[in-house]
């Protein structure tokens, strides 16, 4: 049941306790069909940096479902969340257990739970989630498994602007390429923008090129967005009909000519210019008159006396002029032709300013170590220098939870940490190679009771030296046999090179095969021996706690016989012996002798 919560334990993953995400809601139709846990939403979003974020999740645990992973239909008792680790700096979690615990009955309430996720990230990067949790289980079998996983959550750039533009990407490390737009448009009037984006560049484009900063700083970023009206700034006329003919202020055509002038209507508003004189040709300019709206009309006129001693005004046509941007724009009427010159100035003018902040990333960290080598069982302390965020990774492979400045290393590997500043910039140190050797196997040696030395070949790549009460003997290194000249402790100490492994003392006080033993002050008889009873006499008056034990030519063990007490003679009984040299241990607590026994068959 490796995989039997995987879906559940996604609920799970930002569960600490922290008053200021408090009060998350339980979506009661998060569900799974056939039933199996689930997670509302599956995956968690992004999270901008430096902007506040607030999502609640909703987790389904149904009592009884099929485990996928291995078919197994699995009754729920209870889950428990024993850690958490690897939240991005800002962001907190509160569930709505309390305590931790969800007991699981067949009541759906109790099979929903939920976790609000809140705070506002405050530095870039992809960070691991490590959730630790203890499922409890009641069927098939019931047992208590404690699994972890992790889970990815991306803390980005975020974007930036204010009311007249937008930024793509208002920072960033080393370098940062962003985009600009303008927000202030008109469908009406023309609109004008310049930019200075504090690089050097400027740009005179509602949606400019992207820019480039390279150098770690604060740029100002500065747009002028200009609203142009459109006003009218000459006009030009020449009367071609008859039409202003026959009056009394012209008799006929050639005896005088008309007083253009004409009525401007710009929507509900008119105005009248001032009238030409006797000429057919009209002309007006430095008028600087506001167009508003992209259509207006002008009216000529030949300006008469009027009633009761003169004529009326004669109407020498009407143009209506659509402006769809600045320039000279020609007309005709059914008394004549003309032109009029559109031009712009502004309207309305805003400036907006805001920043692109590029970062330096910090230097890439060196590691400090106590030690590159060591034994099994010991362990090296790894530390970084300062920063906002950490992650050890070993040969490449992120280490869960290790998201401090100092990392206690066990295991042999190459070591690399990425850091980051509270910026989100990120370095990458150099490698730490710990190197952990093996203890060697606790050397065995043993004694050769024909000749009374010690014996020691492991063979193994190992190097070894002799000891006599712990202290090293001169002369012994690697010496596969060792006469003892002294009684005392012996003992071997074994090494692969750095790692040390020590044996057991073996306590020897028979210094030569013939040697009188002050030790032990014995008889032994009948020698040579040949079958019944061996006799041991003691001179002094009673023995204790004495082992004999009997050895063959080769060193090999025959038997153990153990007195508790007696007199001063004990009897041992050998047994039947093929004729030759065996050997025969006496020892009582720290004192020891050994003899030759001869037997004769």
């Amino acid at each position: 049941m490796k995989n039997l919560l995987l879906l559940t334990i996604l609920g799970f993953y930002s569960i600490t306790t922290h008053p200021q995400c408090p009060g998350c809601v339980v979506d009661p139709t998060c569900t799974a069909n056939p039933a199996a846990p689930a997670l509302c939403p599956s995956t968690l979003p992004d999270a901008p940096v430096n902007e506040p974020y607030d999502l609640d999740v909703t987790f389904f645990m149904p009592q009884n479902f099929t485990d996928a992973g291995t078919g197994f239909d699995v009754t729920l008792g209870s889950i428990t969340i024993t850690s958490i680790s690897g939240l991005p700096p800002g962001l907190s979690a509160t569930v709505n257990e309390t305590d931790n615990v969800y007991t699981i009955t067949s009541d759906p309430a109790s099979q929903r739970g939920c976790v609000k996720i809140c705070g506002t990230p405050t530095t870039i990067g992809s960070y691991t989630i490590s959730v630790n949790v203890i499922a409890s289980v009641t069927s098939p079998i019931s047992i208590d498994q404690a699994q972890s996983f992790t889970l990815p959550i991306s803390v980005l750039p975020g974007g930036s602007g204010n009311s007249g533009f937008s930024i793509s990407i208002d920072a960033g490390c080393d370098s940062l390429l962003t985009e600009f737009q303008a927000l202030i448009t008109s469908p009406t009037q023309p609109v004008e923008y310049t930019w200075d984006f504090g690089n050097g560049n400027t740009s005179t484009l509602a949606n400019p090129e992207p820019q480039l900063y390279t150098v770690a700083d604060t740029y100002t970023v500065t747009l002028e967005t200009r609203l142009m009206d459109f006003i009218l700034t000459s006009v030009n006329f020449t009367a071609t009909g008859s039409n202003w003919c026959g009056d009394i202020e012209e008799w006929f055509c050639g005896s005088g000519n008309p007083d253009i002038y004409y009525i401007l209507t710009i929507g509900g508003a008119s105005s009248t210019s001032s009238s030409g004189s006797n000429s057919i040709n009209f002309s007006q300019s430095g008028m600087n008159t506001v167009i508003s709206g992209t259509a207006f009309s002008i009216q000529f006129y030949d300006e008469d006396n009027g009633p009761p001693f003169g004529s009326p005004d004669d109407n020498l046509g009407t143009a209506v002029i659509q402006v769809t941007g600045p320039g000279t724009y020609a007309f005709n009427t059914n008394e004549g032709n003309g032109s009029v010159t559109i031009g712009t100035q502004v309207g309305l003018s805003f400036t907006n300013t805001d920043s692109v902040t590029v970062n330096a990333s910090p230097a890439s960290p060196g590691i400090l170590g106590t030690d590159t080598l060591f034994c099994e069982g010991d362990s090296a302390i790894l530390t970084l220098p300062q920063a906002a965020f950490y992650q050890w990774s070993r040969d490449g492979i992120e280490l869960l939870s290790a998201n401090n400045d100092t990392l206690i290393a066990f295991d042999s590997g190459n070591y690399t940490a990425e850091i980051r500043s509270e910026q989100g910039c990120a370095a990458f140190s150099d490698t730490f190679t710990v190197q952990v050797e093996p203890y060697p196997y606790q050397p065995e040696f043993i004694l050769n009771p024909i000749t009374e030395s010690f014996f020691y070949n492991p063979g193994l790549p190992y190097n070894w030296v002799w000891l006599l009460d712990g202290d090293t003997l001169a002369g012994t290194e690697n010496a596969t046999n060792y006469q003892p000249l002294v009684p005392g402790n012996y003992s071997i100490v074994a090494s692969n090179g750095y790692c040390e492994s020590y044996s057991d003392a073996v306590f020897f006080t028979n210094v030569g095969i013939d040697a009188i033993q002050n030790q032990f002050d014995a008889v032994i008889y009948p020698v040579p021996y040949q079958s019944g009873m061996l006799y041991i006499e003691f001179h002094s008056a009673e023995y204790k706690d004495v082992n004999v034990t009997l050895f063959d030519a080769q060193g090999k063990l025959l038997q153990t016989q153990h007195y508790s007490a007696g007199t001063n003679a004990l009897n041992f009984n050998p047994g039947y012996l093929a004729g030759g040299m065996y050997f025969l241990q006496i020892s009582s607590g720290t004192k020891s002798m050994m003899r030759k026994l001869p037997v004769a068959n």
